[in-house]
């Protein structure tokens, strides 16, 4: 079946107590970007990319990054071009062009995200054109469910989901000094408190610290049991994932922010992590992570991806258990909008969270927040 159409459909993002609250990031070095991410994020805008084939099948994929409209004129200049005309199971092939087409210019970021789109709207197609479920067209189902975690800064909302395991948004860094220590310890401790004795807790740093601060910030939260330090410094640092992680008595996960292969083959190779998360709306899609999969496997090396929504959910859900034992969820809609791009992503129900065997990802473009400019909730 050969491509005929390519396209993105944008929706503007409504801010939300991620974009809002005190959370840890690579700006909060500088004074006036301290108190909330959307002082610095500006606009914000998800993209969707919408892939068309000859007998009208449609897939989409999200782009990850909340730079959507940024995205079009990467497929009006050039990405579009090279897709028209192909095989929708040509997905290596695709992939492998659109990233050697925009090495001048890529090599992740933005262009690397908008592959990434393109590459889950295509396996989106196929599972549909196949009638399938796409965890069927990659390996098909190691378990009937998966076991979940709760992203957020609010230990009361693990109820809403049945979950008893949490990874906290970071509020504060080295700009905050010995009082921002103190609020961070605070935070952990009534988390620790909520969940009780055996539910971990994992801290999710968002490249907000740097090296002295890490190790000061884990003497005092280790008696808390911390799971792992998530992106503790900048996904540049690779010799302060080192030096962190062979200081600290836990782990140290990091590739939310690694776009390429060879990013993670730094990471894993070069023993910064324990963990690799890499997020799939980044990474290079399905295509991309059944390769940084291989990688983590064949060191030994634990993979949960980062973020939420079916592409993700599909890709865990076909891999070995024991190497994927988690998926994350992070509650786009607290306090936010209640409408997202695409329709029906899964949610957990007892600290579990189940797929469906709806064709492709199971669901659909939400063709409502793009007919009336509803605002969507907040995801990158």
């Amino acid at each position: 079946m050969k491509i005929v159409e390519l396209n993105c459909r944008v929706a503007r993002m409504q801010t939300s107590w991620l974009t809002e609250s005190v959370i840890a990031n690579p700006m909060s070095v500088y004074p006036e970007y301290w108190e909330k991410r959307s002082s610095w994020y500006r606009t914000m805008s998800a993209g969707v990319i919408e892939v068309v084939l000859d007998d009208d099948t449609r897939g989409y994929g999200f782009i990850g990054g909340a730079k959507g409209t940024a995205a079009i004129s990467l497929l009006d200049e050039q990405l579009r071009a090279l897709v028209i005309g192909k095989s929708v199971f040509e997905t290596e092939l695709i992939q492998a062009q659109l990233y050697r087409a925009s090495v001048f210019y890529g090599r992740g970021g933005l262009a690397q995200a908008v592959i990434s789109g393109i590459d889950i709207a295509l396996w989106d197609a196929k599972g549909k054109l196949l009638q399938q479920p796409v965890y069927n067209l990659i390996g098909g189902k190691t378990r009937e469910r998966m076991r979940s975690y709760y992203t957020g800064n609010d230990p009361s909302a693990l109820s809403d989901f049945g979950i008893t395991d949490m990874k906290i948004a970071v509020p504060y860094g080295p700009g905050h000094g010995e009082e921002g220590m103190q609020k961070n310890e605070e935070i952990v401790a009534q988390a620790r408190e909520t969940i009780g004795t055996n539910g971990f807790i994992a801290l999710d740093v968002y490249m907000g610290w740097d090296v002295p601060y890490t190790l000061r910030m884990f003497e005092r939260l280790e008696k808390y049991r911390i799971a792992w330090i998530e992106e503790p410094v900048s996904p540049d640092d690779y010799k302060g994932y080192r030096e962190i992680r062979s200081s600290i008595n836990t782990m140290v996960s990091g590739g939310e922010h690694e776009y390429t292969l060879e990013g993670f083959r730094r990471l894993v190779e070069e023993g910064c992590v324990d963990l690799v998360q890499p997020d799939i709306y980044r990474a290079g899609g399905i295509t991309g992570l059944k390769k940084i999969a291989a990688l983590a496997e064949a060191h030994h090396v634990k993979l949960i991806c980062h973020g939420v929504g079916g592409p993700t959910y599909h890709f865990l859900i076909s891999n070995d258990p024991h190497m994927t034992p988690f998926c994350e969820y992070l509650d786009i809609y607290r306090g936010a909008a209640k409408e997202w791009v695409l329709t029906d992503d899964p949610r957990p129900a007892g600290g579990w969270l189940a797929l469906t065997d709806q064709p492709g990802f199971g669901y659909r473009l939400n063709e409502k927040v793009f007919q009336d400019e509803t605002l969507v909730a907040a995801i990158w």
